[in-house]
């Protein structure tokens, strides 16, 4: 496929600092499981994972469906070439370094999309769930991840910007050790508003 060039210097994400111990990707992964409980996946899907680790979400999400593609993408090169060796399959399970400007794909050529990291993670979060919602196919589903109940309010009105509507939030069991329960993971499911909405600039 192809790679497009990058129109916005504004994407970029904060430094992501990933602790690679066995403990803390343990961790990681027990939440990333979770993530992905609540990402509806279907054979033939393609999917996009945005700030995606190592990449153990991205192949968990194709063992699910089997049959379809899914791409991860983080700004760390490292990661990206560790995660294709680790786990890349040409044509099924792919990982490209992001630039952290556009995303290296078509407009309308994604069935879902989830971001990895809280939107806080990134310089300009708008411009972030702006790229989710181009490269979404007019029925897709984007899904955002955020650290806690709280940062996930102040979604709404970034979600509203960018023709999204959130469809419902859901609470992760999975609780980063030293957080009470009220401050567990929470899932965003969003969907594309209808074209009279997002002209309004309001959810219907």
């Amino acid at each position: 496929m192809s790679i497009l060039r990058a129109t916005s210097p504004r994407l970029r994400s904060r430094g992501l600092a990933v602790d690679t111990t066995t403990e803390a990707l343990d961790r990681r992964h027990a939440v990333d499981r979770q993530v992905l409980d609540h990402v509806r996946v279907a054979a033939w899907d393609r999917l996009l994972f945005i700030e995606c680790g190592d990449g153990w979400l991205v192949e968990e999400a194709w063992r699910r469906m089997r049959r379809g593609c899914v791409w991860g993408l983080s700004t760390s090169p490292q990661l990206m070439a560790l995660a294709a060796q680790l786990r890349g399959i040409p044509g099924r399970v792919e990982f490209m370094a992001w630039d952290g400007e556009r995303f290296p794909l078509p407009n309308g050529s994604i069935d879902g999309v989830i971001s990895c990291v809280p939107l806080s993670c990134y310089l300009d979060p708008g411009a972030v769930v702006r790229e989710m919602a181009r490269v979404l196919r007019p029925d897709g589903d984007a899904y955002l991840f955020e650290s806690d109940a709280e940062t996930a309010a102040d979604c709404g009105d970034v979600l509203v910007a960018t023709c999204l509507k959130e469809v419902r939030r859901s609470r992760c069991e999975a609780i980063p050790a030293g957080r009470e329960e009220s401050e567990a993971p929470v899932v965003i499911h969003a969907r594309r508003m209808p074209d009279s909405a997002c002209a309004s600039g309001r959810q219907p």
